[in-house]
């Protein structure tokens, strides 16, 4: 691949072709000609921080990068990263008014509870879902609960696992009991509380092939991240969430996709915006 990109330096154009095909050969994620702008956007600081003047520049260093190092931080900043606590309030509403409630009741007989969040980014899903299931207290006493939280860019996990979030990050959706019970500061930041941290598994891993993913899943969320997929992926993508999902499982995506028209094994909520139940095999 380094010595493809090398012949792929100029004009600009071929630059930005490149690149955008290197976050699809890392990532399966596709931007369309619509939206490559963003990658002089994404990438500017980066270009900044390593002195190098334009986009082609950057192409012939990670041409020439032997460790890969400068690649992978290159994919990182070209990622969508977007994310906050409790991003799209109401569907952690139904969350725990209805869909966690609805899961303890089908899962007392074994007190098991399996979570995967898929594309997590900086972790803050992941880190609500666990702030909602302490919040409900004394129902799950006595349950083995996990939770899994994946994502393509090892940097990404990196930062979620060390639970580090700045100042802005607070003002983002945290409501202030939640954050005075599970962080601490931490010079100008905030650090998740280890009981909190504890809960939760981060991996690196690629949703068209997880490797890190394992065992059957009562509660999949993959919010806002099929819809960066091109359709055969988002077809791809379908098939591994349904091969991981217990029957009776609950999927939630984000505002914008949907699995309509998919084959697959999963049937919509009607009264449930973006959340879809996993139908039994077969």
């Amino acid at each position: 691949m380094r010595a493809g990109l090398a012949m792929m330096l100029a004009p600009p154009a071929r630059a930005v072709g490149m690149l955008s095909h290197l976050l699809e050969q890392e990532t399966g994620q596709r931007l369309s000609e619509s939206r490559r702008w963003r990658i002089e956007t994404s990438l500017r600081p980066l270009m900044r921080e390593c002195g190098l003047a334009s986009l082609d520049a950057l192409a012939e260093a990670i041409a020439g990068d032997a460790s890969g190092a400068l690649r992978a931080t290159a994919v990182d900043a070209m990622l969508n990263h977007e994310s906050f606590f409790f991003r799209d309030l109401a569907v952690f509403r139904m969350l725990e008014r209805r869909v966690l409630p609805d899961l303890h009741a089908s899962g007392a007989a074994d007190r098991t509870l399996r979570i995967w969040s898929a594309g997590c980014a900086g972790g803050q899903e992941a880190y609500s879902i666990a702030m909602i299931l302490k919040r409900m207290g004394a129902l799950w006493e006595g349950w083995r609960i996990a939770i899994l939280a994946t994502d393509v860019s090892p940097l990404a996990i990196e930062r979620a696992r060390a639970g580090l979030f700045s100042q802005m990050d607070m003002q983002r959706g945290l409501p202030i009991n939640e954050l005075l019970r599970w962080f601490e500061p931490e010079g100008r930041d905030w650090r998740v509380r280890e009981p909190l941290r504890r809960m939760i598994d981060f991996q690196a891993d690629h949703l068209l092939a997880p490797r890190a993913v394992t065992g059957a899943f009562d509660l999949i969320l993959c919010r806002n991240v099929l819809l960066y997929f091109s359709e055969a992926q988002r077809a791809q993508a379908a098939r591994e969430l349904a091969r991981r999902a217990r029957p009776g499982a609950f999927l939630v995506l984000g505002a914008g996709e949907t699995l309509v028209g998919q084959q697959g094994g999963f049937a919509s909520c009607r009264d449930m915006s973006c959340i879809y139940t996993a139908r039994a095999a077969g």
